[in-house]
């Protein structure tokens, strides 16, 4: 009796563990499934606005040095006395440089060349030999540039090739000049980014373009004559030195 007691419990004690385990299996499988189906949740795409920058920024400056180069022609039939002539001048040329303590003087472009033409009567075919050379010199003293070159064209040069004026030195110039560019550029994002409803703006990418040193060429070219009588001052407009930098940039507003 006693042991078919304890089979019947024993039997009992299984079918209520089947039944706990089969109602653990059914409950659980709608939660896996539910985190099977989940669906991740939508990105939301950022607002912003895109859009690109070109910016220009030029300045200038006052220069600092002149370089000019000048020269003396003349010609004669007779080639020996036509360098002879040449050399004079421009040995005298070269004192007066010499006296006014300039950098950087020298002669440059000598030629001489034969040219053949008629005389003024048209009867007969001259050859003159025609002489050139050129003396180029730097000065930091612009202020007295005009009295110099009245003095050079009094004692015989003839041809102003060219005035030059620069600075003593670029860099800086091009630094001060692209800081400006690059603020123009903030100011013109943050603006963009006010009218158009956004609260900042970011520079995605920046590209420097040309940065272009133009100095002030004065004179391309001047002859003188005797007729023009004497050269105690060349006037000479007022000079500037003018950097330019561009620079682009993508730009995004959000």
């Amino acid at each position: 009796m006693n042991k078919n007691l304890g089979m019947f419990l024993v039997f009992i004690a299984l079918i209520l563990l089947s039944v706990l385990v089969i109602n653990g299996l059914y409950f659980n499988v709608p939660t896996l499934e539910m985190a099977e189906r989940e669906v991740p949740a939508e990105e939301v795409k950022e607002d912003y606005v895109t859009t690109n920058l070109n910016i220009s920024q030029q300045q200038e400056y006052d220069p600092d040095i002149v370089e000019v180069v000048l020269g003396f022609e003349n010609e004669n039939t007779e080639q020996a006395a036509a360098v002879e002539e040449n050399n004079r001048i421009v040995s005298e040329l070269m004192t007066i440089l010499e006296e006014e303590e300039l950098e950087n003087v020298e002669t440059q472009g000598f030629r001489v060349y034969p040219s053949t033409r008629y005389n003024e009567d048209r009867e007969e075919r001259i050859t003159y030999y025609q002489v050139n050379n050129q003396i180029k010199f730097t000065s930091t003293n612009l202020s007295e540039l005009p009295v110099l070159l009245g003095r050079l064209l009094e004692a015989g040069a003839n041809r102003v090739v060219n005035i030059n004026y620069r600075l003593e030195s670029n860099e800086q110039a091009l630094e001060e000049v692209t800081a400006r560019a690059l603020s123009s550029l903030k100011d013109k994002a943050s603006f963009m980014a006010e009218n158009l409803d956004k609260e900042n703006y970011r520079i995605k990418e920046i590209n420097l373009g040309n940065q272009n040193i133009h100095g002030s060429d004065a004179l391309q070219t001047m002859t003188r004559t005797a007729e023009k009588g004497n050269f105690s001052e060349v006037p000479l407009a007022e000079q500037k030195v003018n950097i330019s930098v561009s620079l682009s940039a993508k730009i995004e507003l959000y």
